[in-house]
């Protein structure tokens, strides 16, 4: 014999838990928003720097080059944190993806949060079924031999 029992987690009258879910759901969407910019901005910043490193003139003097390369390198270390070095200036693979997996990272990470806002918000309509099983024993024979206890 099965019984369930439903569990609601607030009722209709109980906003506080839908306030809270609210705020977190618009905080996140702005936050959200952010992310995915800051990605698309690394994403061109990246491409940027390989068309920058790339239009370097090899006809200036050794300085020249330098100062055009740290220019470069100083742009893409403000937007992406990525440090370059002068003996290897292309971008390697591992740099492009450091550059595109923290924002990539945060931007999930806050769709994570939207989801638990978004719970909260529909505290009201949540029902949780508990499941109860109820088995009945079968009666075991009473033994022939009964056994006196001591006092």
């Amino acid at each position: 014999m099965r019984r369930i029992f439903y569990f609601r987690v607030a009722g209709s009258d109980v906003h506080l838990p839908k306030l809270i879910g609210a705020f977190i759901m618009f905080a996140t969407a702005l936050l959200f928003v952010q992310a995915s910019s800051t990605m698309f901005d690394s994403w061109d910043t990246m491409k940027y720097y390989d068309k920058c490193i790339l239009g370097i003139n090899t006809n200036e003097s050794i300085s020249d080059q330098r100062a055009q390369f740290s220019n470069c390198a100083d742009t893409l270390y403000r937007s992406t944190g990525i440090v370059t070095r002068l003996e290897h200036p292309l971008l390697t693979q591992r740099q492009f993806a450091i550059g595109l997996l923290g924002p990539m990272g945060a931007l999930l990470l806050w769709l994570a949060v939207f989801f638990v806002g978004y719970t909260l918000y529909r505290t009201d309509k949540i029902i949780l079924p508990i499941e109860e099983r109820v088995r009945d024993l079968p009666d075991f024979p009473k033994s022939k031999f009964a056994y006196k206890r001591k006092r």
